[in-house]
């Protein structure tokens, strides 16, 4: 998204970051308090939708990263690393690249 699409909405810092970080601790909360099964894995990627959704922070890979936390079993230190580190490294890259091609403007909006 933050490649083919800079321009979108879904695309901005703030959906980056909010969207990641959220889903990240949504998977944290649901490892601790029931588990790794069927039901916290698909209860993840709901939550984590309805929370991004409602903080307007909705930023599609989100999903992702609550349903590999929790198919994981992770704990706290998966909101750090690899998820705070890994949404800086992406939006640096975001940043330069989008910014070298003339006809590109990354970020639209910061928050």
């Amino acid at each position: 998204m933050l490649f083919a699409v800079p321009d979108a909405p879904l695309s901005q810092p703030r959906n980056l970051i909010g969207g990641h970080l959220l889903s990240a601790m949504i998977a944290v909360i649901l490892v601790y308090l029931f588990g790794t099964n069927f039901f916290t894995i698909g209860l993840s990627v709901g939550l984590s939708i309805l929370v991004m959704y409602l903080t307007h922070t909705l930023h599609p890979p989100g999903g992702a990263t609550a349903l590999i936390g929790v198919i994981g079993g992770v704990g706290i230190d998966f909101i750090f690393f690899p998820v705070m580190v890994g949404v800086m490294i992406l939006l640096v890259n975001a940043l330069v690249v989008n910014n070298l091609v003339h006809h590109r403007k990354y970020p639209v909006v910061w928050f």
